[in-house]
């Protein structure tokens, strides 16, 4: 072909050659042919144009609500239970993720701590407490860091009192 810039690295083989000798094999030949992008868009709108011709008389809403009515009791009771039981499923883990928040573990861990438990078998909720037990560190940390406003400041014991208590009290020793 020319030099086209727009050819697609689509390939098809048109034809394979074989040719064999009685002294040994040659090499396989084949010729591919290169499509342009604008032989492979008219192709798609051949394509696109077929389909919408066979299909055009069709209406998507009937055609599924004739699929359900061929199906069997057996088969609308499946669904039904196979609808049941993913939602059993979801309603399982949100239940599960909302005991895991509860117990304390650290918002950055709750995911993996729920699915390292979940794997385990037995009760959901004995088995995060054991979890728990054996891996403290997943819990939220209780110590708290003073709050500083970077001024060094002195702390005066909560026994002693103040300037102005001192001296009320000592004026006025009858107010206390």
């Amino acid at each position: 072909m020319e030099n086209n810039e727009n050819a697609v690295t689509q390939t098809e083989t048109v034809e394979t050659v074989e040719k064999t000798e009685v002294s040994g094999e040659q090499p396989v030949e084949k010729n591919e042919k290169t499509y342009t992008q604008e032989e492979v868009n008219a192709l798609d709108k051949k394509l696109k144009e077929k389909y919408e011709k066979k299909y055009a008389g069709i209406d998507l809403k009937k055609y599924k609500e004739w699929e359900d009515s061929q199906k069997t009791e057996t088969e609308k009771s499946l669904e039904k239970d196979k609808k049941i039981e993913a939602l059993e499923k979801q309603l399982a883990y949100a239940k599960n993720e909302s005991v895991v928040a509860n117990a304390g573990v650290d918002a950055k861990f709750q995911k993996f701590v729920l699915s390292e438990v979940s794997e385990m078998e037995g009760d959901f909720e004995d088995n995060l407490k054991e979890y728990l037990k054996e891996n403290p560190q997943f819990l939220i940390s209780k110590v708290e860091t003073p709050k500083t406003n970077g001024v060094a400041t002195q702390k005066i014991s909560d026994d002693a009192d103040d300037g102005v208590t001192a001296i009320l009290k000592a004026k006025h020793p009858d107010l206390f």
